[in-house]
């Protein structure tokens, strides 16, 4: 069995709890992570870049530390890290799909429909996700 691991330039789901409507809510986006750094702490921690296309607030280019508490074939789950202190908060790093960009992403998927894509973008979520999201055929 391969683990999961996280590449720079490149798409991937991202689940965090709690989120930002609640307690109880998740908070999901496609991530673009621009850069992963693990950091020689011998504590499992990886330093996360990514922009991240959902966040409302406006600010969508992030920088987090995540502790890796489980690496399984398809996703990452971590402790999210500011500074010194444990956020409280935990952030799931997945494979993504259509079928991800479909459940969590409704208004994206509904409104930018793959099959009005270009052929590329039909074939890949990556590609989609660059044409979707950034504006640019791959």
């Amino acid at each position: 069995m391969t683990l999961f691991e996280i590449s720079s330039r490149r798409w991937y789901g991202w689940q965090m709890l709690p989120g930002y409507s609640g307690p109880f809510l998740p908070y999901h986006s496609p991530i673009y992570v621009t850069d992963v750094v693990p950091l020689k702490s011998g504590r499992g921690i990886l330093k996360l870049a990514f922009f991240n296309a959902f966040y409302a607030e406006g600010v969508q280019n992030f920088q987090v530390e995540l502790k890796v508490l489980k690496r399984a074939e398809t996703y990452l789950v971590g402790d999210l890290i500011y500074g010194k202190e444990d956020s409280g908060r935990c952030g799931i790093v997945s494979q993504i799909e259509f079928a991800w960009v479909e459940q969590f992403c409704p208004d994206l998927w509904a409104g930018k429909p793959v099959d009005r894509m270009s052929a590329p973008a039909q074939q890949s979520v990556c590609a989609y996700l660059d044409e979707a999201i950034f504006g640019r055929s791959v």
